[in-house]
């Protein structure tokens, strides 16, 4: 840790109060460990021309790796501050310093073949584009671990003791085939269609359900090849497009889901069969469905896509609505089940948004420049979710461990929250929110309060009839809006400016895990925005509860309508001033060119994220620190 010593005041050392390692220490006298690994990566293309407009395109890519470990855990001691005792030892204590060898083989392979056929007649324009691919992953890993040495001098498993000696295996393998398709017109350069197909298998999946056909299909019209176009002068390109198509994806699913696995050695101690006999023991490691299957991502997007001015300004705009049909979910079953349901494709999503870009490039006098904005927004809404509607305190999100929750009709990464109703003042306060249900015996001046939204004279979770919502409200969801960027370049002789900056106007994060509290341990340093903003004595009209520590913490800053943060921003993310010297001096030196530059990167923002977290980083406080970066540099070619 950087605010505790590294050696005692008599140069041994040091504990590292709270639990914490020592890192020099173990870096000093702790034995060396060895990681060796090996990768060879290949990759070989052929391109065969069959006729004169028929190519047969070959590529095989074949990477294999493997890994030798030696993971040595040896005990160093580390002393109190008076050197009075040993406190405990770095990594582990000296009976159970260990060894542990670990190998690792990883082979995979890449097969795709395909024919290609092009052809150009008349105002026809004709490609076609049919073949197959195959992909295969074999993994096995081995490990084996002793402690309980009887020397750290010499490291060798034969060396270790037996009774807690370990070794463990594990192998897997995947495969992927697939048929593909495509075909391109091209009418006149006015008239564009593109149509496709996949046929995917996947070894995640029954025999019956491996297999899923995606179709697509695109058409464009440029209507500035029309002759009634060509008169408006104005319009150097415009181009009319849409598309639907379909894509499998199978992120979620298992290598082996549809098998009934079992699960070997799950109890600490193997039974005893027989005279001497001892079997280690085994068990269903869960439900398993056998109707899974791919889930579909169908896409829709229209767009446009435009020229204008002599191609000084540019514009495309594009609206898409994404539909995930099969989407894998876990299911709420009633408890009576006994065990935990496998995911099933129960679940569907719809996420519908927009992209859209505007440029601009001129020249006035010397100065060159051009300015360029894009913008993009997406939301999503839960149509289908099996099983029970329910929900969750804090954040409802398919990702949500131990299990996903999200609702039908919400956004993905909704929060739910109490509403924070401020902070009781006097007595008369305190008394009178005490008379409501739910809220804790300990509570005390100083302390939050939340509201009765539903009015039960209770604060709950949920209502006392099933389905019935309780006093948690949707405080929003945490899926960014209106992210935009702006290039900007200018160029003077021979001086050169570019900048460019983005940044999303709307967007909500709510700290969580032990930063949502300016005290959640006793080691633990709080936020800075918490420093004499919490209630006391001294500041009776403090913005946030008292600093405490327990259960009653707990109640004050648990997820509401408080931890509710505005995280939209702007960054200027990067900034670069050039020179590019004179060819008539360069010439002399035998250089062709030869250019100067500073660079900036992260140099500004402004935002609202209090206590001056970055508004990027993650909301539970683990981050590094942020960092700007200034870089400077000559390049030259001679």
């Amino acid at each position: 840790m950087p605010n505790h010593p590294v050696y005692t005041q008599d140069g041994k050392n040091f504990f590292a109060q709270g639990g914490w390692g020592n890192a020099v220490a173990q870096a000093k006298e702790g034995a060396k460990s060895t990681f060796n690994t090996r990768n060879i990566n290949t990759n070989f293309k052929l391109i065969v021309n069959v006729l004169k407009d028929l190519k047969l395109n070959l590529q095989a890519g074949i990477n294999h790796s493997n890994q030798d470990n030696t993971d040595i855990a040896k005990a160093v001691p580390l002393y109190k501050w008076d050197n009075s005792d040993i406190q405990y030892y770095t990594i582990a204590n000296p009976d159970q310093a260990s060894l542990t060898r670990t190998s690792y083989n990883s082979l995979y392979q890449n097969f795709t073949g395909y024919f290609q056929y092009s052809k150009k007649f008349n105002k026809h324009d004709i490609d076609i584009m049919g073949g197959a691919s195959y992909e295969y992953n074999n993994y096995d890993w081995f490990s084996t671990s002793r402690d309980h040495f009887s020397t750290d001098e010499v490291w060798s498993i034969n060396l270790g003791g037996t009774q807690n000696m370990t070794s463990s295996e594990k192998a897997e393998h995947w495969a992927i085939g697939s048929a593909f398709s495509r075909l391109s017109y091209v009418y006149n350069n006015k008239y564009l269609l593109e149509a496709n197909m996949r046929y995917d298998g996947s070894s995640r999946f029954e025999s019956d359900k491996r297999w899923g056909f995606f179709p697509g299909v695109s058409v464009a019209w440029r209507l500035s090849q029309e002759n009634f176009m060509k008169n408006l002068s104005f319009f150097n390109d415009l181009k009319l497009r849409a598309s639907y198509g379909q894509t499998g994806n199978q992120e979620g699913i298992g290598l082996y889901d549809y098998l009934q696995l079992i699960n070997i050695g799950s109890r600490p101690n193997p039974y005893p069969f027989g005279a001497g006999s001892q079997t280690q023991s085994a068990s269903l490691a869960g439900m398993v469905s056998t109707n899974r299957t791919w889930e579909t991502l169908i896409n829709k997007n229209v767009g446009i896509d435009a020229s204008l001015l002599s191609n000084r300004l540019n514009f495309t705009f594009d609206y898409f609505i994404k539909t995930n049909k099969n989407l894998l979910v876990p299911v709420t079953y009633p408890s009576v089940l006994g065990a935990t349901p496998p995911y099933s494709n129960s679940g569907e999503l719809k996420t519908w948004g927009f992209e859209t870009a505007l440029g601009w490039k001129d020249k006035i006098g010397s100065v060159k420049y051009s300015v360029k904005l894009i913008m993009s927004d997406a939301q999503n809404k839960v149509v289908k979710y099996g099983g029970a509607n329910t929900y969750v305190l804090g954040l409802n999100s398919l990702n949500s461990w131990p299990y996903p929750s999200p609702q039908e009709g919400y956004p993905l990464d909704t929060y739910y929250g109490y509403v924070f109703d401020g902070i009781i003042r006097d007595q008369k306060q305190l008394d009178d929110y005490k008379k409501l249900g739910g809220v804790p015996g300990s509570i005390g001046i100083g302390d939050a309060m939340f509201k009765d939204l539903n009015g039960d004279g209770k604060i709950s979770l949920y209502g006392d009839k099933p389905g019935e919502k309780g006093d948690v409200a949707n405080l929003g969801s945490l899926t960014p809006r209106y992210n935009f960027g702006i290039n900007i370049s200018v160029a003077y002789k021979n001086f050169d400016v570019s900048i460019f900056a983005q940044g999303v106007a709307e967007r909500t994060i709510f700290r969580d895990g032990d930063y949502a509290m300016p005290w959640s341990a006793w080691w633990r340093q709080p936020p800075l925005f918490y420093f004499d903003k919490t209630w006391n004595a001294d500041r009776p009209n403090a913005p946030y509860p008292e600093l405490s520590f327990g259960s009653i913490n707990n109640w004050n800053y648990q997820p509401s309508s408080l931890q509710k943060i505005n995280a939209a921003y702007i960054r200027l993310k990067n900034l670069q001033v050039g020179y590019t010297f004179s060819t008539n001096l360069l010439k002399k030196l035998s250089v062709s060119k030869a250019r100067i530059y500073f660079s900036g990167q992260d140099l500004w923002e402004l935002h609202g994220v209090k206590g001056g977290w970055d508004p990027e980083a993650s909301t539970s406080g683990f981050n590094y620190p942020f960092q700007r970066f200034y870089s400077g540099g000559i390049d030259i070619t001679f």
